[in-house]
């Protein structure tokens, strides 16, 4: 009957979300049972002699490079994009313009949409305008941007639009044993919807979903827009229109959102960091970092950007405020340069929307060193911590943290490679703050392009066919995939 049959669908779509959901739910019940013993050591609790916190030592473990490294997962194809909601779910795009849903833990192929997107488009000059801005001299065809939230999976490509697809779920039995027992699952597949029809003709460079129920695109036309992805009367694949339009003058080659403030960042192609408003779909502010160039970086221009959280807030016994909560943009370039530029962040936890940045000197100027070639992508496992990829094949970890900041470059000579440039950007009073390189990840391609964290796993691609994690945890069982061999291990180092 069709009663038993949507019954049936409400208990598959059940399954799915426990599976894709299991993992968070048992990371937030131990951030619990942490905080509740922390609790009882500030309450003077005599019972409680240590407080040992996970949390603590997986951070220290990403400072101090200790993490297990293995190739996660081989495909047939050439990996192009990574992105991942959920741990060890994840999506990945490849330079053929298939779609696929892997199991990071399992090194699983879960399935492949073949052929969603096209490789190259060699006879349209916009398009290859478009590329060059995008991967300069590496482009290595296939997709260009993908996301998942949920059991909502996007894509784009080079032939323009966004194709929209969503995870399912069909029960597997297997028998085992003699005596003809049998186990049952649920094994996940994608289920292709359609394209988004209003972007069937914009070339769709990045694709970022919210906390809030909304994707968010940049076009290579110039503008920003948002599409519901939770309506169920109107899913993304009907949708006629966005919710949010933003013309940002220039061509947009990355989105990067944060729900906790409220605030989106894009780059550019015109070099500019534009800072927009999730809650209202308006402009707050646009940042110039590359104004001061000269010589090869007086051509750049901002190919990612994002919002970084610096420190988190540190209250007093009596419930005031010992330490404010520190959030900023951090840039990085065509040309290798980072910058960054702390936000204002008024009594609600908010941009400030009056004046969105802050006058910071401490700042002020190039991260140092530059990666040597263009800046691919970025995330931040936790507060005070930031990864950056280039296509100079390095992967860098960096202490961001502003207040406990310890004067990272106070009494050190620089050798500057742009000395007009860095004589009124390094020209800083007092004591600064710009975040400092801890250590590199080294044996990447210059395909690397993506980026991808859950606080605990760095996942990226950069490698051909193969998926490499690091693992921070510091669990000496954690070797799921496949652990280097002595020779792929002189390839990739820390």
């Amino acid at each position: 009957s069709a009663s038993a049959s949507a019954s049936e669908n409400n208990k598959s779509n059940e399954d799915i979300y426990a599976l894709l959901r299991a993992r968070q739910d048992s990371l937030q019940q131990q951030q619990q049972q942490q905080q509740s013993i922390h609790n009882n050591s500030n309450n003077g609790n005599s019972e409680t002699v240590f407080a040992y916190n996970h949390q603590d030592e997986i951070e220290e473990n990403w400072r101090n490079a200790e993490c297990v490294s293995s190739v996660k997962l081989q495909l047939s194809d050439w990996i192009r994009r990574i992105a991942m909601d959920t741990y060890p779910l994840a999506v990945c795009g490849s330079a053929s313009g298939n779609v696929y849903l892997v199991d990071l833990d399992r090194a699983e192929e879960l399935d492949c949409i073949t052929s969603v997107h096209e490789a190259h488009i060699d006879d349209d000059e916009d398009v290859s305008e478009a590329m060059k801005k995008l991967y300069g001299l590496y482009d290595g065809g296939g997709v260009i941007a993908v996301a998942i939230r949920n059991d909502i999976v996007v894509s784009s490509g080079r032939e323009g639009g966004v194709h929209v697809f969503k995870i399912d779920g069909e029960q597997e039995t297997s028998y085992k044993g003699s005596r003809g027992g049998t186990s049952t699952n649920t094994r996940l597949h994608l289920k292709s919807e359609g394209k988004i029809r209003y972007l069937d003709s914009t070339l769709v460079t990045s694709l970022a979903f919210d906390d809030a129920g909304m994707l968010w695109t940049g076009g290579y036309d110039g503008y920003i827009r948002a599409f519901e992805y939770d309506d169920v009367n109107a899913p993304l694949f009907m949708q006629k229109q966005p919710i949010f339009e933003i013309d940002v003058g220039s061509e947009v080659l990355s989105v990067s959102v944060n729900n906790e403030i409220g605030c989106g960042v894009a780059a550019t192609a015109e070099g500019s960091v534009v800072l927009f408003s999730l809650d209202e779909g308006e402009v707050f502010s646009v940042w110039k970092p590359f104004g001061r160039g000269v010589g090869r970086r007086k051509r750049e221009y901002a190919r990612c950007a994002m919002i970084v959280q610096n420190d988190e807030e540190r209250t007093t016994e009596d419930g005031g405020v010992d330490q404010p909560a520190v959030w900023s943009v951090v840039c990085g370039g065509s040309e290798g340069s980072m910058y960054q530029k702390r936000l204002n962040i008024d009594s609600f936890g908010y941009v400030s929307e009056s004046k969105p940045y802050m006058n910071d000197d401490s700042l002020r100027g190039r991260l140092r060193p530059s990666h040597s070639g263009l800046v691919m992508a970025m995330a931040s496992p936790s507060p005070g911590l930031l990864v950056s990829g280039s296509q100079d094949g390095t992967i860098r970890i960096w202490d961001c943290s502003y207040h406990n900041c310890k004067g990272k470059y106070e009494g050190i000579k620089i050798q500057h490679d742009d000395e007009e440039e860095e004589a009124q950007y390094d020209d800083i009073a007092g004591v600064d703050r710009r975040p400092n390189c801890l250590y590199a990840m080294t044996g990447y391609k210059v395909w690397l392009g993506s980026i991808c964290t859950n606080g605990e796993k760095l996942v990226t691609d950069g490698s051909d066919n193969t998926i490499i994690g690091h693992d921070f945890t510091g669990d000496d069982d954690s070797t799921e995939g496949f652990l280097y061999e002595d020779d792929d291990l002189e390839d990739f180092s820390l």
